[in-house]
């Protein structure tokens, strides 16, 4: 009887340490999903998702960018940048890239860059100093470069994927340089009009997203 107690309290020792190691753990994992938890809620959570175009998330597209930089180019390895395809002869774009700018002037200082890729329809040669003015015109003064054959627009958008509604898309890239967030066109921008509020609610979660990226 003695022998079969002093078992029997030796096995109520074990199962307390097991017992004991077994809270550790658990202690552990919780401080840490703590931690994770509030950081993502300091860096306002996860981004918001594209309304399209999510086969691009994740590619690197930075380097497919044509060369004709109108300009000296932009860095683009210092934050997040914002990529929008634009044309002089679209409505959505005349819409569009005065509000980029607007984006890029109050969040350049933390890093964001702005390139707007001028693809002309048709596709051809074009003048550098009509571009530079077009785009003066349509109220955007950031890092402007020239798609002449589509060949960016092509790799980057049109032919990476499914079939597109329209080729004025924007991307926004995280800081090492993957897409995060595509706006597939064609317009958006801020605005208090009815018949903009999907112009307007895409407006508020590209802002949204690119806090995120800055913050994280």
């Amino acid at each position: 009887m003695l022998q079969r107690r002093s078992v029997l309290r030796a096995s109520a020792r074990g199962l307390t340490r097991q017992h004991r190691r077994q809270l550790a753990k658990l202690l552990v994992v919780t401080l840490c999903w703590f931690a994770c938890s509030c950081g993502a809620a300091e860096r306002g959570g996860p981004l918001p998702a594209s309304r399209g175009g999510e086969d691009v998330v994740g590619r690197s597209i930075l380097a497919l960018l044509p060369d004709a930089w109108i300009g000296e180019p932009p860095a683009l390895d210092t934050g997040p940048v914002l990529v929008r395809f634009w044309t002089d002869t679209c409505p959505f774009c005349a819409s569009s890239l005065p509000a980029i700018d607007s984006l890029r002037r109050e969040f350049a200082d933390r890093g964001l860059t702005t390139v707007a890729v001028y693809h002309p329809k048709p596709a051809r040669t074009v003048d550098p100093q009509d571009v530079a003015a077009a785009a003066e015109r349509l109220g955007y003064s950031g890092a402007v470069v020239v798609d002449h054959d589509w060949a960016a627009l092509r790799r980057i958008w049109l032919d990476a994927g499914p079939a597109r509604a329209a080729t004025s898309a924007s991307f926004l890239t995280d800081r090492e340089g993957r897409v995060a967030w595509v706006h597939p066109g064609p317009e958006m921008h801020p605005s208090d009009d009815e018949s903009h509020a999907r112009c307007a609610a895409d407006w508020a979660d590209l802002r949204q997203a690119v806090e995120l990226l800055l913050d994280s």
